[in-house]
């Protein structure tokens, strides 16, 4: 799937609209200012998921 690209003057005028493409057809977003990337915008499960990843890694460096 593509990453979407959007400056911050978009996610401004079109925030609804981003958030349900983001949320609903589970299409990430970049924000980008001049040029340059500033966040990602991603479906909440991909970021829970994520989150859950990043716990285990850790939970088996402190293990090891």
């Amino acid at each position: 799937m593509e990453t979407r690209t959007y400056t911050t003057i978009d996610l401004r005028k079109q925030m609804g609209e981003i958030l349900d493409r983001t949320r609903i057809a589970g299409e990430p977003a970049a924000i980008t200012r001049k040029g340059k990337t500033l966040a990602y915008l991603v479906p909440a499960e991909w970021f829970e998921r994520y989150r859950q990843l990043a716990d285990t890694a850790s939970a088996d460096e402190d293990a090891a």
